[in-house]
């Protein structure tokens, strides 16, 4: 399948996935922030249950990219049953992602919670590959 090659973009939505004859195309969603306890950025992929930290945004994105990268490297030598498998193990469907999330939650006051990011700030980036 070769690397993955991974952008930020401004677009939002759900998070989705088409596999193709030459690779993985879609957009997945994740939350930026910085750890309270050890001070390293974070991103976090709660649609694929992935994260990647480092002492610079720059690392920890590195990081995360590479997580993904190998988790459809994985896919990539499964059968479309099996891949449709494991991903229904993360919570995706054939047409939508949809799951709830038991540890984080936005609270009555609109702030996201369980996260532990410095000073409660989490931003969210959105993947296209």
């Amino acid at each position: 399948m070769g690397h993955l090659q991974l952008r930020k973009t401004t677009k939002r939505g759900n998070d989705e996935m088409r596999f193709t004859s030459k690779g993985v195309a879609g957009q997945i969603n994740m939350f930026k922030f910085k750890d309270k306890d050890t001070l390293q950025f974070v991103y976090y992929c709660p649609s694929l249950e992935l994260s990647g930290y480092g002492k610079t945004e720059e690392l920890s994105f590195e990081m995360v990219v590479s997580s993904i990268d190998d988790f459809f490297q994985y896919l990539s030598d499964m059968s479309m049953d099996d891949k449709q498998k494991e991903l229904k193990k993360l919570g995706w469907g054939k047409t939508f992602f949809n799951k709830r999330f038991s540890k984080v939650f936005v609270d009555t006051d609109g702030v996201l919670q369980n996260f532990n990011a410095l000073d409660n700030k989490v931003e969210r980036v959105t993947l296209a590959a």
